[in-house]
């Protein structure tokens, strides 16, 4: 009691209330006990709640006041039985301190809802417990209710709470029910409002009242009352309904929740009241709810619920295809996760209705038979789990299947296989039968379910689907502890090999996923078994099972490592980084028992993780960095200490370069070396003022900074100079990289320390920031060069010139004097002007992120270990405005507002006052300053630049607890400044449409944004009357951001989409305000426009309109009507103003309901006229789009309004525009068969097209709009005409061959799609390809006559031989000189099926010349720099000539090896579909030559072997030499951009990402080695090459003799048709190995470690070391340069896998 009294501690009260609530209290004490409560309330709420200072205190207080609320509750409860006379006066006072507390806009909703229970229970103890009279007297049912929505619904809560269902329904005085009042006043806000807030309070109060009435069923007598009130046809339970259709469609899914569990209460409540009556009446429902499923997601939930009631057989008799319909949706994304609930409940109702046969024939046949890959991202196998889990007989019968159809597998069918494996294996019962089944079998089985051979199918299937599910089939398992079998491992590790390259994010995902669930297998198994035989004894069985891990283990970890080689592609460098990664995280602890100690702490592991530092994605560096820091550190071993001080310079020189990737490969590098002790000591050796700390970070910083001040030093005295030899920016990001990884507790442990480097670290940065700032603030900084073009400067010029071209070097010098010319000068100050603003803005970037991170991560005051004082967080604080104000770089001032936006972060968190202040001082400033019209420093275009994310920046990191205090004020302040008149056209309106446009696109402000959507709206469309230019782009800028807040984002390209769109119902729900608004500046428009005005915003108007859709219940259940919008659409469609008139025809269909289809064509069919050509022609516009929208339901009445205007498109119009929108109408309707060619009118209509058509003349041609009139005459002819040349004398050829583009375009549209055309059309199309001109008509061309010619004989019996032959050569010599990317394409695709047609010939007329020709085109076209489509022609070319390399006459072998090496190229393709077309091609060829017995594809990574082994069974040398020519070939795009060793800090050429030079190389050697020991050759003698495929492709120079050793010429020297020996290949390889290594010698000079370049020439030496290692041993050659480049090699300061392989390939010499 002393605790509720004591004014001091208002906390005491919480917990002194819950004890006094289980004691008894008399009633003397009652008013103290009421003072100490109100007291309490009151401190807590406008004391502490009110005025916290953190969202955690705010937490806490608001806990404290939830329990005083809930103990006072009980308190009254208990203490007074509805007895007013002993009501003391304090206890009014509770109820209205309580009362204040729920109308209060800052209380939370969870608080509202109980402090409503309790002004309830107070209110009905005040009326002696007459519930209707507590109702009563808050005036629910008056319109202008004082009270707010959310206390109206609170209060309803609570008088719902203290209720019983039996007072609810009980007779009143005045004869009404107070359930149906209760009900009524909660559903009057839920259907007018579309607050968050608003709608989870509706909705659990409906859930409420749900359950209050399901407990008045349990009193008698009151059933009969029940049935009157609750009667499923009343106006109340209609609109019931129709809430509960609105609220489950709402964005918040607790709303949709607490919905779907009412609409469960409701349906409970009427069968409460009659089964039979509920039943016909949800039966009606769902018949309801089913005939439009998809317009509302909603839909498919109500009916799943209603399904238990209604019967699963009811519905499917009376939809029968409902299931095959609903299986279809699992396509979609939108609707899967729907359809699959209704599913469920379908086929789980429907087992219990029917006998298992007709169940499963139904069900199972369904879901075999309509399975589609794309289902299973969507849930399918979930739901396909469940179905069989429903009855667990079918997955028996599913399998066998199954099984069956593998025999001829169908990638679908094999993906259900592996899928009904996986859930059966879940199933003992089902494991157990089938081992039993097994006994009786043969062949091997996995696990007795599946042969190994299906399983070995599925993993080297082509579709990576069915390979995923293979894998991920073997390492799953159900016992977390089962070890796999070798025989699995074995194919697991062949999986690893050939499937790290995919390039589909989510099938690496589905890989790693599985690989963490074998490794987790593997080490919990491992732990179980040596557990296991520590209790038994049984020391052999581990043995052997552990050695089968071990073996697993290491060769998968090696396999791991090697795969990191250099020219490794990034999906097979990040793959294996993640795997060993995983290896790290899960199977460490049993690094001992698998044996991987030792390889993880060997000098080949961590120098190629080491070099992978180096690696183009800083993803891949993150983790070799992570498993660096966990290998072990040596610190005696000199070679170490080596390889630090190497490391250690490259961090330093790579921190001053000027390209962006090495500085943050120093930052890595100095990441790595700080925990290094060999590092950390050579670091403090280097250090000036020999520092006192150890703290090894501390002292790397202090490293940098030293190189940081001289690079500062040298920017003072000139930028462009810092610009090119030390830009600041990358030791910047070393310092930060090395500050984010600073301990806590090292930052208290050295605090003095960090205090003195910080410090220095803060003046740094602000130098650089003042020495870049004139660039950045600059009006142009993408050009600025803030220097005179004097002798010195030229200099400079010149240096940075030659810093940017790459010439790191010295390939070649840049010349630049005072006598340059102008173009080199300009070439100069261009790549100048963009180095200094490279420098500038990346310096600027580093230079926020580090205020960001320190002010983040640091302490704070008012803590005792406070490294920042306040007036530092000020000053940062005061740097990011500037930079934010006066910045014009993009890039400088988005990486400003991420540090901003940290700072804001950490502020408003602070326990200092003073601090957590700031944010809000800073956005008032900024406002002020922004209605200032004579601050300069703002920068109204750019979109105001750096401005919005200031306010972004404060309000989203604003915390929710404090009641988005400064995003009202802030939202008021823009919104009134958009709206007002007087700021129309300044400077001030624009920041505020660009601000505005910027905070509505934020989306961590989520729901608070949305009660000021409709003010933005208003004010936006107002913008767009603006004056000036700059006014009106902010507005439609704003208005867009608007439209995809609203709306949402674009679901497809074409923003009018019935998909973007959302139902007018909705939106006018969310939005009340908006429908008056968008109303009266419809009708202001219209008539404007009647007026002949222009009017700019209508144009907003009309589009939101236009991404509207129908309001599905309107006329029945919606208040909503968008038919009053009607008319003024109508006025605007006849402006003057295309643009706006098509716009109205569009805005016109979401107004329009398909019964009002028909009055609204014939309103519009009628005020058609010529009186205004405008009008008519918004009329035709607002017709197409109808009839277009709602062509299912055009009726005949329809159509005789539609024909009345026939007459536009006749010669009756003189206007060429509205007459060719009149023949788009009816071309429309004679395409969907509306519309009766044989009627006079038609007729008429189709004369007066073919005379505009045959009608040429000047006079013609000069008309606007002619060409498009023609256009459309020929569509309509081609469509509704029959007999052209009969009735209108216009033939198919003279329509090819007009004058006019869109005629002959449209023309072959038509023809392009039919099968078969006559020998006239045949034959001049063969002309057309001579004489058209126009690109997309020549493409037509090229495409019509290939699928003419390729479909079955049709076309070769008209065209003959020598014209084939013809056009081949024609098309070969013609398009090599083609631009037009398409009609490359095209012409490819003709001249190959040509060629496919004379080799199918009987009588050969194709020479050896032709085809070499023809091979030599695909071939060019083939290569990376082409694009994807011609890419894919050529393929397709490829493999159709593959079925004629064996058997026909003028293929030769040597043919035959160039169509193998054109198969390579491809195989090595960027483009999926290029790499399967291919595999599919050679996969068909083994089968051909029957060396393969398996019956489908192999996957393309698996392709390149056959090929190679295919090449090598070929004539050799010709084979041989091709093999080797594979081996040393390199597809670089010198063609075209840069050369791939071309070294640049701005352009770069275009580069084939998944292409590997070593894969090719590695299968060409094996299919070699392979050849080599199946042929056994007598003697290494006869070995021959060819010249032609060996010295072209050598990187050392071949064209001067006094640079080439003398034996080494003689052998080049060679005719070109002359046979090398093997001696000659191995002395060219040795000439040429001994050349590369020079050139990385040279290279090294530069810098021991992350040499630019070096991976090329690495991988190009590993390409001839593998050869040498193959060919040396068989005529045991020798070589002393050879054996120098081994010991030059061995003397690498890292020698990472790679390097390794090669030095152990040079060793091979006997």
């Amino acid at each position: 009691m002393a605790g509720l009294t004591d004014p001091k501690t208002s906390r005491s009260a919480v917990f002194g209330t819950s004890l006094l609530v289980e004691g008894v209290i008399t009633a003397e004490l009652h008013p103290v006990v009421f003072v100490a409560l109100l007291r309490g309330i009151m401190q807590l709420w406008h004391e502490d709640f009110l005025v916290a200072s953190s969202a955690a205190e705010a937490s806490t207080v608001l806990q404290h006041l939830q329990q005083l609320v809930k103990s006072s509750t009980m308190y009254v409860q208990q203490h007074f039985n509805n007895d007013a006379n002993d009501m003391p006066q304090e206890l009014l006072s509770l109820k209205d301190a309580v009362f204040e507390v729920i109308q209060h806009p800052s209380c939370p909703l969870d608080l509202r809802t109980n402090c409503g229970q309790l002004v309830a229970t107070i209110t009905k103890t005040l009326h002696k417990g007459n519930l209707q009279q507590v109702l009563q007297s808050y005036r629910f049912d008056e319109e202008q209710s004082e009270l707010p929505t959310l206390t109206q619904l609170a209060l309803l809560n609570g008088i719902l709470s203290i209720s019983q269902g039996r007072d609810l329904y009980a007779q009143q005085d005045c004869g009404i029910c107070l359930g149906t009042d209760v009900l009524q006043a909660i559903l009057k806000p839920g259907m007018q409002s579309s607050d968050g807030n608003i709608a989870i309070s509706v909705i659990r109060v409906v859930h409420q009242w749900t359950l209050r009435t399901l407990e008045a069923f349990r009193s008698p007598g009151e059933l009969e009352r029940l049935r009157i009130v609750l009667d499923p046809s009343s106006t109340l339970m209609v609109r019931l309904l129709e809430y509960m259709w609105l609220a489950w469609d709402h964005f918040l899914d607790s709303v949709k929740n607490a919905t779907k569990d009412s609409f469960v209460n409701y349906m409970k409540i009427q069968q409460s009241l009659s089964v039979e009556v509920s039943g016909q009446h949800f039966l009606g429902v769902c018949k309801l709810l089913l005939e439009d499923l998809c317009s509302r997601k909603f839909k498919f939930s109500a009916v799943s619920c209603m399904v238990p009631v209604v019967g699963a057989q009811n519905l499917l008799l009376s939809y029968p295809q409902l299931p095959r319909t609903l299986l279809n949706q699992l396509r979609d994304p939108a609707v899967a996760s729907h359809s699959a609930e209704l599913l469920e409940a379908l086929f789980t109702q429907h087992q219990k209705e029917v006998s298992l046969d007709e169940w499963q024939d139904l069900w199972l046949s369904v879901f075999l038979d309509l399975f589609s890959k794309e289902m299973q991202t969507y849930g399918y196998e979930l739901l396909f789990k469940k179905l069989l889990f429903t009855c667990p007989e079918a997955l028996s019968v599913a399998v066998k299947k199954l099984v069956e159809l593998a025999k001829n597998p169908v990638s679908e069918k094999l993906c259900l296989l592996i899928m009904c494996v996986k859930i059966g294996r879940c199933s003992p019962h089902w494991l157990k039968k089938c081992q039993e089944n097994n006994k009786e079998s043969e062949e091997q089985m996995w696990k007795s379910i599946l042969p190994y051979e299906t399983i070995k199918l599925c993993l080297w299937h082509t579709d990576e689907s069915v390979r995923t599910a293979a894998f991920s089939l073997l390492c799953e398992s159900p016992k977390s502890t089962e070890l796999p079998e070798k025989e699995e491992l074995e194919l697991i590790y062949d999986y690893y090999l050939y499937n790290l390259t995919t390039q589909s994010p989510s099938y690496r995902q589905h890989l790693l996923k599985s690989t963490k669930k074998l490794f987790l297998r593997i080490k919990e198994g491992t732990m179980a078994l040596t557990k296991s035989s520590k209790r038994k004894g049984d020391r052999e069985h581990e043995k052997d099972v552990l050695t089968v891990q071990q073996e697993f283990s290491s060769k998968l970890f090696w396999q791991m490592v090697k795969n990191l080689y250099n020219g490794a592609n990034s999906m097979r460098r990040t793959m294996s980084l993640q795997v060993l990664e995983l290896f790290q995280t899960i199977l460490s602890g049993c690094y001992n028992d698998l044996e991987l100690t030792k390889l993880c702490q060997s000098k080949v592991y961590t120098d190629t993780l080491i070099s992978v530092l180096d690696d183009s994605y800083e993803a891949n560096k993150v983790i070799a960095l992570m498993l660096l820091q966990s290998t072990p550190k040596t610190c005696e071993d000199p070679e170490d200490t080596q390889r630090i001080h190497a490391l250690i310079k490259a961090a330093c020189t790579l921190a001053s370069t000027c390209r962006p990737p090495d500085t943050i490969t120093a930052g890595y590098l100095f990441k790595y070396l700080s925990s290094h002790p060999v590092a950390i000591s050579i670091v403090k050796a280097n250090i000036k003022d020999n520092p006192a700390t150890e703290n090894a970070i501390a002292l790397f910083c202090m490293f940098v900074l030293q190189f940081l001040q001289k690079e500062v030093q040298t920017a003072k005295e000139s930028l462009l100079k810092a610009a090119s030899s030390g830009p600041m920016y990358g030791l910047l990001l070393c310092v930060r990289m090395l500050l984010s990884d600073i301990p806590e507790t090292d930052i208290t442990k050295h605090h003095h320390t960090w205090q003195e480097i910080l410090k220095i670290v803060l003046q740094l940065c602000y130098q650089v920031s003042e020495l870049v700032a004139p660039v950045v603030r600059n009006s142009s900084p993408e050009g600025h060069l803030p220097m005179d073009l004097n002798p010195e400067s030229l200099e400079v010029l010149r240096a940075t010139l030659q810093q940017s071209l790459g010439n790191h070097h010295n390939e070649q010098d840049v010349m630049l004097s005072a006598e340059a010319t102008p173009q080199e000068l300009v070439k100069a100050q261009a790549v100048s002007a963009q180095m200094l603003l490279l420098c500038a803005w990346r310096c600027v970037k580093e230079v926020s992120l580090i205020f960001g991170d320190v002010v983040q991560k640091m302490p704070l005051s008012p803590k005792a270990d406070a490294v920042l004082t306040n007036e530092d967080v000020v000053m940062i604080g005061q740097y990011f405005i500037t930079q934010l104000l006066e910045t014009k770089h993009r890039g400088a001032f988005e990486q400003s507002y991420v540090g901003f936006g940290r700072v804001c972060e950490k502020l408003w968190s602070c326990e200092e006052e003073e601090l957590r202040k700031l944010p809000a001082s800073w956005l008032e400033d900024l406002l002020a300053t922004i209605q200032d019209e004579s601050d300069t420093r703002l920068c109204a275009t750019r979109r105001s630049a750096g401005v919005p994310f200031i306010v972004q920046a404060v309000l989203s990191s604003e915390p929710k607890m404090m009641g988005a205090s400064c995003l009202k004020t802030t939202m008021s302040t823009l919104l009134r400044l958009a709206e007002e008149t007087h700021y129309s056209g300044s400077e001030a309106r624009i920041h505020s449409f660009n601000i505005l446009r910027a905070v509505y696109k934020d989306t961590r402000l989520g729901d608070l944004i949305i009660p000021y959507v409709s003010q933005g709206v208003k004010a936006a469309i107002e913008g767009y009357r603006g004056n000036s230019w700059a006014e009106r782009n902010s507005a439609a800028l704003l208005f867009a951001a608007l439209i995809t807040r609203m709306l949402g984002v674009k679901r497809t390209q074409d923003d009018l989409s019935r998909k973007n769109a959302m139902s007018a119902q909705v939106f006018f729900k969310r939005y009340p305000e908006l429908y008056d608004f968008l109303k009266i500046e419809l009708e202001n428009g219209a008539a404007g426009v009647k007026e002949g005005k222009l009017v700019p915003a209508l144009f907003p108007v009309l589009l939101l309109l236009a991404r509207l859709a129908p309001a599905p219940l309107e006329g029945r259940m919606s208040a909503i009507s968008l038919a009053s919008f009607t008319p003024a659409v109508l006025q605007c469609s006849a402006s003057s103003v295309l643009q706006l008139r098509a716009l109205a025809s569009h805005a016109l269909i979401p107004l329009v309901n398909p019964h009002q289809l028909e009055g609204v064509i014939e309103q519009i069919s009628t005020s058609a006229s010529l009186s205004s050509q405008n009008a008519l022609h918004g009329c035709l516009l607002c017709l197409f789009k109808l009839v277009n929208n709602f062509e299912e339901t055009v009726c005949n009445p329809s159509m005789k309004s539609l024909l009345t205007v026939i007459w536009s498109a006749s010669q009756k119009n003189p206007c060429l525009v509205t007459r060719a929108s009149a023949l788009e109408l009816y071309t429309f309707l004679a395409q969907r068969k509306l519309l009766q060619e044989s009627s006079p009118e038609v007729f008429e209509v189709v004369s007066d097209a073919c005379a505009i058509i045959k009608k040429n003349d000047l006079v013609l041609q000069s008309m606007p709009w002619s060409a498009l009139c023609q256009k459309q005459a020929t569509r309509f002819v081609l469509t509704t005409a029959y007999n052209l040349q009969e009735d209108h004398d216009i033939t198919i050829n003279m329509l090819i061959s007009h004058s006019c583009y869109e005629v002959r375009h449209s023309t072959l549209e038509h023809i392009e799609g039919r099968t078969c055309l006559e020998a006239p059309i045949l034959m001049h199309l063969l002309r057309c390809i001579h004489t058209e001109v126009h690109p997309e008509c020549l493409s037509l061309v090229y495409s019509i006559l290939s699928k003419q010619l390729s479909s079955l004989n049709h076309g070769k019996e008209v065209i003959g031989q020598d014209q084939l032959v013809e056009l081949l050569y024609h098309i070969i010599s013609s398009v090599k000189e083609e631009t037009c990317l398409d009609l490359m394409t095209r012409m490819i695709q003709l001249c190959s099926v040509v060629m496919i047609i004379l080799l199918s010939m009987e009588t050969s007329v194709v020479t050896e010349k032709a085809i070499h020709q023809w091979l030599e085109m695909i071939s060019s076209f083939s290569l990376s720099e082409n694009d994807t489509d011609t890419r894919e022609a050529t393929a397709q070319a490829v493999c159709d000539i593959l079925p004629h390399l064996v058997s026909h006459p003028c293929i030769t072998e040597k043919i035959r090896l160039v169509v193998y090496e054109i198969m390579t190229t491809e195989l090595q393709d960027d483009s999926d579909c290029v790499r399967d077309t291919v595999s599919y091609g050679v996969s068909e060829l083994l089968k051909h030559h029957h060396q393969e017995r398996q019956q489908f594809y192999l996957q393309p990574t698996r392709v390149m072997e056959k090929v190679c082994g295919i090449i090598a069974s070929c004539k050799w040398p010709e084979a041989s030499s091709l093999l080797v020519k594979l081996s040393l070939k390199e597809d670089l795009p010198e063609g075209f951009g840069l050369a791939q060793e071309d070294d640049r800090v701005f352009d770069k050429g275009e580069m084939n990402i998944y292409s590997e030079k070593m894969i090719v190389s590695q299968a060409a050697l094996k299919a070699l080695s392979d050849a080599l020991t199946l042929n056994s050759f007598a003697s290494a003698s006869t070995l021959t090459f060819l010249r032609s495929h060996v010295v072209p492709f050598l990187c050392a120079p071949t064209g001067r003799q006094d640079k080439i050793p003398e034996d080494v010429w003689q052998i080049i020297s060679q005719e070109e048709d002359q046979l090398l020996l093997l001696s000659h290949l191995l002395s060219l390889l040795e000439y040429d190995i001994f050349y590369i290594y020079e050139q990385i010698v040279s290279l090294k000079d530069t810098a021991l470690f992350c040499v630019r370049h070096v991976d090329l020439w690495l991988m190009r030496l590993s390409c001839r070391s593998a050869i040498w290692a193959r060919f040396s041993p068989l005529i045991d050659k020798e070589s002393s340069l050879v054996k120098s480049v081994v010991e030059g090699l061995n003397q690498s300061v890292l020698k990472n896998s790679f390097l390794c392989q090669i030095i152990e390939e040079l060793s091979s010499v006997r």
